[in-house]
């Protein structure tokens, strides 16, 4: 048996618009536990998990496996739970069958996140944070990790708001997002130097165009977050601070907060 364990993520900037993205790990986690079978068993029997694990058996040319996959990631909130599902099936189907290569396994990744229709542009910088950690960029319309960097491992406090159910990201409306090229390009441009900035002028614009409020990433700027935003297509909110109290205190009457870090951690392999 092999097991593996990944990360979740947080959005710097949302690679639908201009398919240039950014996000940073946090320590969120997916486990999956893959042992040899003659037939396909998965757990969950999703598409995603589906897909994800026909895919890599394809690679490594096996009939068979059994995969249990648990996340404690809150799924459809914008927290890239999905790319962090299947990154973890692809790498524990891999790793069973001796290969260990983190970007390979990427690769396939985002390719099963893409065909299972979970993703608009196959989430490659999402995919990127919650495997390899830390910060990441990416050029999702060439599949191509433009950086990848560690990050100072700050205090992250999600908000998860009573005012919105969760929801996919294929709901959205990807042509008007993309209409928006230009203004996320230019967000975009700010990185790496002014990661805070882009976070919080992507949720900003994003929770804009999606309908969602944000006065809550707003306050948590006011009280000290260094930034603070839109996570994905949402409705979930992030904020990123040394010292997270008083914001923890404002958002606790909008919703479920949840406390977590940054993390530098790679995906993990145990057999």
């Amino acid at each position: 048996m092999v097991e593996v364990r990944v990360n979740g993520a947080i959005t710097v900037v949302n690679a639908i618009a201009s398919w240039k993205g950014a996000a940073i790990s946090i320590d969120f986690e997916v486990r999956a536990r893959a042992e040899p079978s003659n037939e396909l068993e998965v757990e969950p029997g999703d598409p995603l998990v589906r897909e994800a694990a026909l895919l890599a058996l394809k690679e490594v040319g096996g009939d068979g496996v059994r995969v249990r996959v648990d996340s404690e990631i809150p799924a459809g909130w914008g927290l890239k739970s999905s790319s962090a599902v299947a990154n973890a099936v692809v790498l524990s189907i891999m790793a069973l069958h001796g290969r260990r290569d983190l970007f390979e396994a990427l690769k396939i990744s985002v390719k099963a996140a893409r065909s299972a229709g979970v993703t608009i542009t196959g989430a490659l910088d999402d995919a990127a944070a919650s495997m390899l950690g830390g910060f990441v960029m990416t050029d999702n319309s060439r599949d191509e990790l433009l950086m990848r960097a560690p990050i100072k491992e700050m205090e992250v406090l999600v908000l998860l708001p009573e005012s919105h159910a969760p929801k996919s990201t294929i709901e959205v409306d990807g042509d008007l997002l993309r209409s928006y090229a230009g203004t996320v390009d230019s967000i975009f441009s700010l990185l790496p130097r002014r990661i805070w900035d882009a976070m919080t002028l992507n949720g900003l614009l994003y929770s804009l165009l999606l309908g969602y409020d944000p006065s809550p990433a707003l306050e948590a700027v006011r009280l000290g977050a260094l930034g603070a935003g839109l996570s994905g297509t949402g409705p979930a909110m992030a904020a990123v601070c040394e010292s997270c109290e008083e914001i923890e205190e404002a958002w606790f009457a909008l919703g479920r907060v949840i406390k977590r870090r940054i993390t530098n951690r790679r995906a993990r392999i145990r057999e």
